[in-house]
């Protein structure tokens, strides 16, 4: 009877839970999608995990070594260097994916050059090179211990709430271009390179007059400014009687920066002049009162691209990360990695 009994539990046991196991596994086999279409969907976006599997080797200039990261830690890093933590989250976003469109158009794994400054890296830390980077460290002298943890998280949530987005354009990855503050209006790439991209047109940028360096004075004196430019042009033909009738401006973009200007007998363009005089802009006007020449600026940097102050106004007036890269950038596409690279 005892025997009898065994069986009995053993058949029930076979029926309730080995055979349906059977049956289940047997159906997952039969209905999974083929390896095709797997692969199909993988092309439609990476996961998270494979994009923050993505690593760049880094050349840190401070520490005078190059590093293997993960490319989102990296990008967490820039952000922190290039743009004010106290940002909104919006224009934190914005300058997440501007680093890291800047990065995949460097990095070798997606067919690119690398920075030629250092072999072997894609990127270096050095901002008048590569982008700007900032470690741990840094970051926790510049903010203070107690702020580390407020502004580290509030940009950690900004790149990963990006991870993996690039700006395109025709499918490819754009030349990001970005500075503090435009003065109202960015400039057309081709008045300040030589190369003049689609995508980097002069557009307005309304907000950026409570920027601390929106307008700047510089006074010099004649004998100051006479010299300095002499050290680049010895054979300039001007001095302290002739140098008010000396100086004009032959040439304006349509942003109202100085494209070219003539001193003496010497024409140069308006970036020479703001290199000279290390001005903040090009957009720039000369006074001349007595034996001082007082220069006054509108903007701080070239005016390319995105105007990190005016891509924050454009936040706080409630303009999402897309719409503040969008309006920078013209005709651009926001995608991820995947959709521009795993599909070729």
């Amino acid at each position: 009877m005892g025997r009898i009994m065994l069986w009995i539990v053993v058949l029930v046991i076979i029926a309730t839970v080995v055979f349906p196991f059977i049956i289940v596994n047997i159906s997952i086999n039969h209905f999974a999608p083929a390896e095709q279409d797997r692969v199909d969907d993988d092309k439609i976006g990476m996961s998270l995990d494979d994009i923050q599997s993505i690593r760049i080797n880094f050349y840190n200039e401070k520490a005078g070594k190059l590093e293997n990261i993960p490319l989102e830690e990296y990008i967490k890093g820039v952000v922190a260097a290039e743009m004010p933590a106290l940002f909104e989250p919006e224009a934190l976003k914005a300058q997440a994916v501007a680093a890291r469109t800047y990065a995949v158009n460097k990095m070798q794994i997606f067919g690119k050059g690398g920075c030629d400054k250092h072999p072997g890296a894609d990127i270096c830390s050095d901002s008048a090179h590569c982008q700007a980077w900032e470690s741990v460290e840094e970051q926790k002298n510049k903010w203070g211990m107690l702020n580390y943890y407020v502004y580290s998280k509030k940009i950690a949530q900004a790149v990963d709430d990006t991870a993996g987005e690039i700006i395109t354009y025709d499918d490819q990855p754009i030349l990001p271009a970005f500075h503090a503050i435009s003065g109202g209006k960015t400039e057309n790439s081709g008045d300040v390179w030589s190369q003049d991209l689609p995508y980097l047109k002069s557009v307005t940028s309304a907000g950026e007059e409570s920027a601390p360096k929106f307008t700047a004075e510089k006074n010099i004196s004649v004998q100051n400014f006479i010299s300095s430019f002499k050290i680049h042009y010895p054979n300039a033909n001007i001095n302290a009687k002739n140098i008010k009738s000396s100086i004009s401006i032959l040439d304006t973009s349509e942003s109202g920066r100085v494209k070219e200007i003539k001193v003496g007998n010497i024409t140069i363009k308006g970036t020479e002049f703001r290199s000279i005089y290390d001005l903040n802009s090009t957009n720039f006007k000369i006074y001349f009162n007595g034996d001082n020449i007082k220069i006054v600026t509108i903007g701080y940097g070239h005016g390319v691209g995105m105007s990190q102050y005016g891509a924050n106004s454009m936040a706080k007036n409630g303009s999402t990360y897309q719409e503040i890269l969008k309006h920078y950038y013209t005709g651009v596409e926001i995608k991820d990695i995947a959709s521009v690279y795993v599909q070729k």
